[in-house]
């Protein structure tokens, strides 16, 4: 027993167990998919009722932040509806306790909307950001697969995310 624990650390200090980490390449598409399935979202505060549909994914070379721009409809205490466009961006998370990815952070770039009054702009950013904010921290956007016996092994530490023509580069490494 003593004879197994010790050279179970031997080999996880060796050079060759640092070396065995893995970079899981996850595409625009498949986190595309991912997040589609969420979608649509609503959430109503106080009288303002807000819908978040139809997003698109886009993954940030320059940053290595994923982008999400979606559709927005917001219907108004008086009755009022007005549609528009929201712009998301954020960063990746790893839980590896469940051995999957969140996106953190969400921030909005960028919300347009039409035929509303000015006066319920600010409610309805901080309602679509709240509600963003909780379902991406309940739904991973990527999930490792039991299935895959290397993905299985390597669940225990991220070692970076990075973004590099269209995919997320994701190395992980077993200790």
């Amino acid at each position: 027993m003593l004879r197994s624990i010790m050279l179970i650390i031997l080999w996880s200090a060796s050079p060759f167990a640092m070396a065995y980490t893995y970079t899981l390449e996850i595409t625009e598409q498949e986190l595309q998919n991912k997040v589609a399935a969420m979608m649509p979202m609503e959430r109503n505060l106080f009288v303002i009722s807000v819908i978040i549909s139809d997003p698109k994914v886009t993954l940030i070379n320059a940053s290595n932040k994923i982008g999400i721009f979606v559709n927005i409809t917001v219907t108004a205490p008086d009755g009022a509806k007005g549609t528009g466009s929201v712009n998301f961006t954020g960063t990746l998370s790893y839980a590896a306790s469940q051995a999957a990815f969140y996106f953190k952070n969400p921030v909005i770039e960028k919300l347009e909307i039409d035929n509303l009054p000015e006066q319920y702009i600010p409610d309805i950013k901080q309602i679509t950001q709240l509600a963003f904010t909780q379902a991406m921290a309940i739904y991973p956007v990527y999930t490792l697969r039991d299935d895959d016996l290397r993905q299985k092994y390597v669940k225990s530490v991220l070692e970076s995310i990075a973004v590099n023509n269209g995919k997320l580069l994701v190395t992980l490494k077993p200790f």
